[in-house]
């Protein structure tokens, strides 16, 4: 089973970066949507960049929240 995020190796082969600043600032130029770790390494999930890599439109990557209003009856 694949991890769930992007490895550092795949993380510098993705960017040409070895250095968590310059991923970084790559990642934030390039549009993508990454976390960061405590040691403030980025973090960028394996299926987001799958999507991103595959030419799938990447439209929003937050969480979408139910609207349960929608589901009570008038």
């Amino acid at each position: 089973m694949a991890p769930l995020f992007l490895t550092p190796d795949e993380l510098a082969e993705l960017t040409g970066y070895a250095r968590p600043f310059d991923q970084r600032r790559w990642l934030e130029v390039e549009g993508w949507v990454f976390a960061q770790n405590a040691a403030r390494r980025p973090i960028v999930s394996r299926a987001y960049a799958e999507t991103r890599l595959g030419g799938a439109t990447v439209t929003d990557a937050r969480p979408v929240k139910p609207n349960f209003d929608a589901l009570k009856r008038r």
